[in-house]
Parts: C-alpha cells; sequence; structure tokens
C-alpha cells in the first residue's frame, strides 16, 4: 500500500477543535509550510503545502462550518447551491507524469460496513459513476478503494508560473488550453468525459514549469455530519468507512502520494471507541 494510509487520528482535544466537528489535517508524507504536523488546518484560506510530487496551496469550505475570517465569500459560494463542499488545490508538479497516472480519491486499510451486495450496490455504484465519470469503486473488499481521474475535476486550469490565478476568493475558471493547444472542448463535461478515459489522458503530461488548478465540489457528502445523501438515503460514512476517515487525496496510479488531507470528524472518533481503538 505504501504512503495511502490514513495517519493517526487527532491528537488535539475536541473541544479545542476550531472547526468542531470536523477536523482537517495533512498526511504525514505532506508537509505544511506555517503548521506543525498534525494540527487542525484552517477552512477558507489557502494553506501552502509540499510532498515528494508536488507543492502548492490547498484550499477547502465546508457549507455547514463557518471558514476563517478572512474568507469573505463563504456564503456567496453555497448561496443558491446544493454544494456541500468545494476543494482547490494549486500547484506545480516536480516531475512529468502522464495524467492517465494520476488519481483522485483515496485507498482503506479497513473493509467498509454493510455494503449491500448485488443489485442495491449496483444501483448505487451507477449513480455515483453518473455524477462522476471514470469512477473505480472498490468498496467490498478487504482494503476498499473509491478513485476518479484526475481530468474528471470539476474545474481544471493550466498556466504559466506566475499566470496563475489566486485561490483565496475560490473562484477559478476553466482554462485548458496550454494543456490542449488547438485542441478545444465545448464544455467541462466534454473535457471530464474524454479525460476519464486512460487512452485520451495518456497522451498528456504534467509540466513542472505550469501551475495546475483543480476543483472538485460535491452535493451527496456532508462533512459536518458525516453523512451521504443519496438516491434518497441518508448514509451513515462514519460507520460505513468502519471509522476511517475521508480524505481529499491525489496519487499516482503506483501509490505515490500528490497529496493527502484526511477530513476527520468526531463521529469517527466515537466509532473507534466503540471498536476498542485508540
Amino acid at each position: 500500500m505504501g504512503g495511502v494510509k490514513a495517519g493517526p487520528p487527532p491528537a488535539q482535544a475536541i473541544e479545542t477543535w476550531p472547526h468542531r466537528p470536523t477536523f482537517l489535517c495533512a498526511h504525514p508524507d505532506v508537509k505544511t509550510k506555517d503548521f506543525e504536523p498534525g494540527v487542525s488546518l484552517p477552512l477558507g484560506i489557502p494553506i501552502d503545502f509540499e510532498s515528494d510530487l508536488f507543492e502548492g496551496k490547498l484550499f477547502c469550505r465546508l457549507k455547514p462550518i463557518p471558514s476563517h475570517p478572512d474568507d469573505k465569500g463563504h456564503e456567496a459560494y453555497f448561496e443558491g447551491k446544493k454544494r456541500l463542499y468545494q476543494f482547490i488545490v494549486q500547484g506545480h508538479f516536480k516531475e512529468e507524469i502522464a495524467l492517465s497516472d494520476i488519481i483522485i480519491g483515496d485507498f482503506y486499510e479497513r473493509p467498509f460496513k454493510g455494503i449491500p451486495d448485488g443489485i442495491l450496490m449496483k444501483l448505487y455504484q451507477a449513480f455515483m459513476e453518473a455524477i462522476s465519470p471514470g469512477l473505480i469503486m472498490d468498496m467490498t473488499s478487504d482494503t476498499p478503494k473509491i478513485l476518479t481521474a484526475f481530468g474528471n475535476c470539476q474545474t481544471m486550469r493550466v498556466d504559466t508560473k506566475g499566470q496563475e490565478p489566486d485561490i483565496s476568493s475560490g473562484n477559478v475558471e476553466e482554462d485548458t488550453s496550454l494543456l490542449f493547444g488547438e485542441e478545444k472542448f465545448s464544455s467541462i463535461k466534454k473535457r471530464r468525459k474524454y479525460l476519464s478515459k486512460p487512452k485520451n489522458s495518456s497522451k498528456y503530461k504534467t509540466n513542472p514549469d505550469h501551475m495546475y488548478t483543480i476543483e472538485m465540489y460535491d452535493h451527496t457528502m456532508c462533512f459536518g455530519t458525516y453523512y451521504q445523501h443519496a438516491m434518497g438515503a441518508k448514509m451513515d460514512m462514519a460507520t460505513i468507512l468502519n471509522a476511517q476517515p475521508l480524505a481529499l487525496g491525489v496519487f499516482t496510479t503506483d501509490e505515490k502520494i500528490i497529496c493527502k488531507f484526511p477530513f476527520w470528524n468526531e463521529r469517527l472518533l466515537e466509532e473507534m471507541r466503540k471498536m476498542g481503538q485508540k
């Protein structure tokens, strides 16, 4: 599995979590510039970080959780939208990597609980694949994984260094002209569908001289409650995930970390206590 483990749960007392009931932190293999390892990271302001393969910034918003006071656009971003979170990653890759070899999602060390077999699982998987083309879901093995193609992010842009947008506003506009050249897509939907296929994404590599900005958002997963709302159902992810945190993770297909930021919730710690874990 390499370095894709979740990392330790928060050592910081729940009562001191600044964004309680959530706790965003960096994976041990991801170093943040202004924060000590394992501490709670702020929502709504850019966080500088670095891994062996990438150097850049992270920006996160969670709908039910107030952001840092410097985030003046939190309420406006979510107003009139069904979205429950916003993640932005911006930075440069330290080496060339084929886009087909970059994936977004996470790997898990323990089996999930209460996952139905048969038609219900197929319907759920079809629902999730409809909102996330190229999704890879392995939810019934002893080491589950939920992954999607790097090019399947909702918004993507590529800039020369120094020309990248300021992500502190949380506003990112699509611009892939540096990636595709004269090859244009009439919609983001078509770009996502195209890059979700490895035979297409394998034609393009990251350029260490370029800055990549990707945005991801979703209307089904609430990190404040740790429930997912899909197909008319309300699913308790703290229980289903077997007390393992969801994470914003970007990896290579051989499981090297580009970035990983687990989203803990105090309900996960409750599940861990029930299981007798520390």
